[in-house]
């Protein structure tokens, strides 16, 4: 079902159809070095041809919108993947992008399974938590990756674009990589905090720079009548991901020198396995039990009725002065016309051994060796693929509409640096994928903080909470269930390491078909 690398032909054939090199404005996007004869005649033979339609599902992110300016209930808006597929066209007057409209949330899974099996999917698709890889669905991009991008031939190679880092966490366990990347999260930032400025001055509270800080500001905010707020969206499932992303990045790092097999200070999820089969990892381990009461004494100060109130107007009302938001919401806080507070963003803080001491049966978190510069540029030697291969071209639909090539070539004119950075930084969700690429305005702030840098990079999904989509849906909501009495302790941990067990033997199976088809 997997096509060979691009044919010599298909890319001379892309090359040659390209037209002139003006761009929409300093700032958009940029077009191939062409020949302006051979495009002309190329434009002339193809003007009878049907153009060859690459098919793009985006995801909510760079999906346009049908709206073209910011309003009240309208403060998002996605122009620039739009005018993207409008240079593009005219670049190559035999190809055009058409953006597709997919499924979200629960029924993405199912929509993506169906059209996978039919023939019928997106040929380049945005595929969240690494799904589409693990089905067997996406073709490998290593052949691609190592030929050079012509939007972009400052570079040797597609993959010299990327950070290289980066780039080494989306290998996957058959050692291939299956995406090039077109924008990436903030290292331990994928979940982070939103603060009310106004707020916090009133009650003469700092933005909170460390784990045991955060504690104290969230417990002043309760006192004072609101408090802590988890991420909305999922405030009735439990907002999990900061447990994932912020606790267990540094407390992991004790263990992480018996998981490191092969002695890269990667760990992957394959390395995970054979730690947890070992006892070194999971939900009734020292490490996760301790990460799981830092996280339940945090809950305490979340603000009451967090699972039933509407915590998005008590933020708009300037009643919480801190929650936590998906990163990719900050451009949408940030352009609110009904908010009238000052808002500020940050890291969620991590923990360090001086926040929560150690003890022989408990251990804590460890110090970080060392930390980023905070200078305002972007740490790309932190940067990793937190959740696998989001972007993928699906193998049965460029067969069957025989348009891998220029789905190819449409994949690297939109990771050229300028034309990357117009279409990230419209809503600044996430940080461009190119590693030369501007940040937008919010990064530029956020770069500013520093980050703690550890030995060992956890590259699994989740930094170690979950193996698979089923095991990532189940186990939030026992959280809440466990901090809103609904069970004990002993319950939550029973059956936090059912769920945990469940999808490690899930996980295991694909392995080993994944060995059986190679």
């Amino acid at each position: 079902m997997q096509k060979q690398r691009l044919s010599r032909r298909g890319f001379l054939t892309l090359a040659g159809a390209t037209g002139g090199a003006a761009v929409l404005a300093a700032c958009a996007p940029v077009a191939a070095p062409v020949d302006q004869a051979a495009a002309s005649d190329s434009e002339e033979a193809m003007a009878d041809v049907e153009p060859v339609t690459v098919r793009a599902w985006m995801g909510e992110r760079y999906t346009p919108t049908p709206w073209t300016s910011r309003s009240a209930e309208n403060p998002i808006v996605i122009n620039a993947p739009r005018i993207l597929a409008e240079r593009y066209r005219e670049e190559n007057p035999g190809t055009e992008i058409v953006y597709e409209e997919g499924a979200a949330g629960e029924d993405e899974f199912a929509w993506l399974t169906a059209g996978a099996a039919a023939g019928t999917a997106p040929n380049l698709v945005r595929s969240a938590h690494n799904f589409a890889v693990q089905n067997g669905w996406a073709v490998p991009m290593d052949d691609y990756l190592a030929e050079p991008n012509r939007y972009a031939p400052e570079y040797d190679s597609w993959k010299d674009v990327f950070w290289p880092n980066f780039m080494t966490s989306l290998v996957q366990p058959d050692g291939k990589i299956y995406c090039a990347p077109i924008d990436n999260i903030w290292p331990n930032i994928q979940v982070g905090l939103a603060y009310n400025k106004d707020l916090l001055d009133e009650l003469g509270l700092d933005p909170p720079d460390t784990w045991s800080a955060e504690m104290e500001v969230a417990k002043a905010l309760k006192s004072a009548g609101g408090g802590l707020a988890p991420w909305p969206p999922e405030a009735a499932r439990g907002d999990l991901l900061a447990l994932a992303l912020q606790i267990m990045p540094s407390m992991m790092q004790q263990v992480c020198p018996d998981m490191d097999l092969n002695g890269d200070f990667f760990v992957g999820i394959e390395e995970a396995l054979p730690a947890y089969r070992a006892g070194i990892i999971g939900p009734n381990t020292p490490i996760y039990k301790r990460a799981f009461h830092e996280m339940y004494e945090l809950a305490s100060y979340w603000v009451e009725g967090f699972n039933t109130v509407d915590v998005e107007l008590l933020w708009r009302q300037g009643k919480l002065g801190l929650r936590y938001t998906g990163t990719w919401e900050f451009s949408q806080l940030a352009n609110d016309p009904n908010i009238t507070f000052e808002r500020g963003f940050l890291p969620p803080p991590l923990p360090n051994s001086m926040d929560i001491p150690a003890t022989d049966t408990t251990p804590g978190a460890a110090d970080p060796p060392r930390t980023t510069a905070g200078d305002g540029t972007v740490p790309g030697e932190v940067l990793k693929a937190e959740q696998g291969s989001e972007f993928v071209a699906m193998a049965s639909s460029t067969e069957k509409d025989g348009n891998l090539d220029q789905s190819i070539d449409v994949w690297m004119f939109i990771t050229e640096p300028q034309n990357n950075a117009f279409m990230v930084n419209e809503n600044q969700s996430r940080i461009s994928s190119a590693r030369d690429a501007p940040l937008g305005s919010i990064w530029s702030e956020i770069a500013t903080f520093k980050l703690p840098l550890y030995d060992y990079t956890i590259v699994w999904w989740g930094q170690g909470w979950y193996w698979d989509r089923d095991n990532f849906m189940r186990w939030r909501p026992i959280f809440v269930e466990w901090i809103t009495g609904q069970i004990d302790e002993e319950t939550f941990f029973r059956r936090q390491e059912e769920e945990f067990a469940a999808g490690a033997q899930r996980y295991e199976e694909i392995l080993k078909e994944q060995s059986d088809d190679s």
